[in-house]
């Protein structure tokens, strides 16, 4: 069995007696979690004795009163990819269109549907252009899409979006946002498309607060949406209490801490642009990405491997559709992890094996 996604410091420890590395292959705030959500998480221990609230009332208020939204357009679930299943299996599209790359979980959701691919490109710097317009004719019944995208972390224009939204709703497609990274940029209100949600009965946003608050083993996530059935069907599509004490307790102290993501979007924009320049002084190729991530390609296509065994993981993104063998996605965390990764790429070269410098 092999894990496809980031994260898995536990097949690590077993390999290496139990030592930890620095980890870079999952996107997690690096100054959080804020202890007001840690309090939260302590305090919930004395309601391990009741079943969860299965409709999640106080977290969807706290949630609600954040976005500035009515808590009835909010479905909470165990994390975003609870939620894109359940939405996945209510939807039932036989047509979707996705990007390449982008998050690998959507098409995996998707199952047996028919699913087409608008592919972005490296010259293009992996950003969503106009070009996308032509591949919703003819309309495919949903279309799913990653803002910022995982994991090129670019965000697609803000008007871009709007005509995206303004095509769907003409000819009654589902429109997905996948909008889980946006509280990782400074200017997020110019790309979040929640003013919409009133008039586009077709269109669902996706959030967590998974990465921002730092709290990915406790699963939280929602979506919103004004489609009052299609919220009613999502509670309907699987088992009730699939949002924990612990977990509905963490939503809402998360969203009372407004004041800690703007500051950590701040501070991860300015620990992104020192990665940023220096893999780019060491040779490699590094998308221009807006989140608390970076993809960036190298001609040694075995990278991942040589800075696992330096105690440095990566994300070898050669799984995501799109992208092939020598693409790597690393983390924006601090200061002495950036470092880490450095210091590893730096030895690799000071012995001989430059393999990873930018092809010529």
């Amino acid at each position: 069995m092999q894990y496809q996604h980031g994260g898995d410091v536990y097949s690590y420890a077993e390999g290496h007696g139990g030592a930890l590395p620095t980890d870079l292959s999952a996107n997690i705030n690096p100054y959080g979690p804020p202890e007001s959500v840690l309090a939260a998480l302590h305090d919930a221990v004395a309601f391990c004795g009741r079943y969860p609230d299965p409709y999640c009332r106080a977290a969807r208020r706290a949630v609600g009163a954040r976005e500035g939204i009515d808590p009835a357009w909010i479905y909470p679930g165990n994390g975003a990819a609870d939620v894109l299943d359940r939405l996945a299996l209510v939807l039932r599209p036989k047509t979707a269109l996705l990007l390449a790359p982008t998050f690998a979980e959507y098409e995996r959701a998707l199952g047996a549907c028919e699913t087409r691919f608008h592919a972005l490109r490296e010259d293009e710097g992996f950003a969503l252009t106009e070009r996308i317009l032509t591949d919703l004719s003819p309309a495919p019944d949903a279309v799913f899409l990653c803002n910022p995208n995982n994991p090129t972390g670019r965000a697609a224009d803000p008007a871009l979006m709007r005509k995206i939204a303004a095509v769907c709703e003409k000819n009654d497609i589902w429109l997905i946002v996948d909008e889980c990274f946006s509280d990782f940029l400074t200017d997020e209100a110019r790309h979040t498309l929640k003013d919409l949600l009133p008039r586009h009965q077709k269109l669902v946003l996706l959030r967590a607060y998974t990465k921002m608050y730092a709290v990915p083993g406790v699963r939280f996530g929602w979506c919103m949406t004004a489609n009052r059935d299609l919220i009613e069907a999502l509670y309907q599509a699987g088992q009730p209490w699939n949002v924990s004490v612990f977990a509905q307790a963490c939503a809402v102290a998360a969203a009372g801490e407004a004041a800690f993501a703007r500051d950590s979007a701040q501070r991860i924009a300015a620990e992104r642009a020192f990665l940023r320049t220096e893999l780019g002084a060491r040779g490699l190729w590094v998308c221009p990405g807006e989140a608390n991530y970076l993809l960036f390609r190298a001609h040694d296509e075995s990278l991942a491997e040589k800075l696992a065994a330096r105690g440095v993981l990566v994300r070898d993104c050669s799984n995501y559709r799109g992208l092939a063998r020598g693409y790597y996605r690393t983390a924006v965390r601090g200061r002495a992890e950036s470092a880490a990764l450095l210091a590893a790429l730096d030895t690799l070269n000071e012995g001989g094996m430059d393999g990873w410098q930018k092809r010529s």
